[in-house]
């Protein structure tokens, strides 16, 4: 639902104003997140997640089309320190119950902050279906596309890579937690560099931190490729928000399908990783690294120009 919802709620955002989309998601995803605590059946979780993905959903391209003007480095390097954050609360609060109503508050507490945000209105025609504003970021959502199908593909079955490693729960634990803590570090010293430049670099150490899971056999190398991999999303994430918001007068709707293309390739890469899995877990590993080279090469053969101009 995130798919649809990012796309669907990021052209809102852009027709009827960003700050009211932000409002909006905030509160679905508080009555949403909440009512987990009443789920009786499967029924009610499958309802219950598919709201929780139109809620989250409408927040994403409004959120950064507001965040543009200031520091975008900063903006996506919270992302990665709530990550990180929750991951952590959740850990120490162990009960759904308190998982769920926690969750809540946190949405509450954005919805309330959002009522003291600044918004200059703008109010834009974008149509139903933008189909321009996908072909002219094509070479951005692609490449984009293509290395996150890569990754997920490989988040399916990482535990079980980690553990076939030799590496117990805790050190899974630390090595998951390394990818976040390193995207936030890495996010606040990059905003200064150029979109192109940190889209090719994101994507160049995408495809060597998955060859190095590929061919390694110890589970205390990929500590340091976590680090890599931080390097390769903070990169690759700051640069595509980047290039969006400065080429794109529809911003909420540019970044909104980005977040529908993150969305996607959340489908495609497992649904490819459990086929491939049958030839072996480490032909799996090849085949991710191949994607992502893939990624680079068409990047490469789409080339970024350095800022497209928009119309006064």
């Amino acid at each position: 639902m995130v798919l649809l919802s990012s796309i669907i709620f990021g052209r809102l955002g852009d027709v009827v104003g960003r700050k009211k989309m932000i409002l909006l998601g905030f509160l679905t995803c508080a009555f949403v997140f909440f009512g987990h605590n009443l789920i009786k059946n499967i029924s009610g979780l499958f309802i219950l997640r598919g709201l929780a993905g139109v809620g989250v959903g409408m927040i994403p391209g409004s959120l950064a089309a507001l965040a543009w003007g200031g520091s975008l480095g900063l903006f996506t390097a919270m992302g990665s320190l709530g990550f990180t954050g929750a991951s952590f609360l959740a850990g120490m609060l162990k009960e759904n119950f308190y998982i769920f109503s926690g969750s809540a508050l946190f949405a509450l507490v954005g919805f309330f902050l959002t009522l003291f945000v600044r918004e200059h209105p703008v109010k834009l025609t974008v149509p139903l279906f933008p189909i321009k504003i996908i072909f002219k970021n094509i070479r951005v959502y692609l490449p984009y596309l293509i290395r996150h199908s890569a990754a997920t593909a490989i988040w399916a079955i990482f535990p079980i890579y980690l553990m076939t490693l030799g590496a117990d729960k805790f050190w899974i634990g630390v090595i998951y937690a390394i990818n976040p803590l390193m995207q936030f570090i890495f996010m606040l010293l990059f905003d200064r560099y150029k979109s192109s430049s940190l889209i090719s670099a994101g994507l160049i150490a995408s495809f060597l931190t998955f060859l190095g899971y590929a061919v390694t056999g110890h589970w205390q190398v990929v500590i340091v490729l976590q680090v890599l991999l931080g390097f390769s999303w903070a990169n690759l994430y700051l640069g595509s928000i980047k290039f969006l918001l400065e080429n794109n007068a529809e911003k909420a709707t540019a970044t909104g399908i980005l977040n529908s293309v993150f969305g996607l390739s959340g489908i495609i890469g497992p649904l490819m990783g459990g086929l491939i899995l049958f030839f072996g877990l480490r032909t799996l590993l090849y085949f991710s690294t191949f994607l992502a080279f893939g990624a680079v090469i068409v990047s490469r053969i789409l080339k970024l120009p350095e800022k497209i101009l928009l119309p006064q």
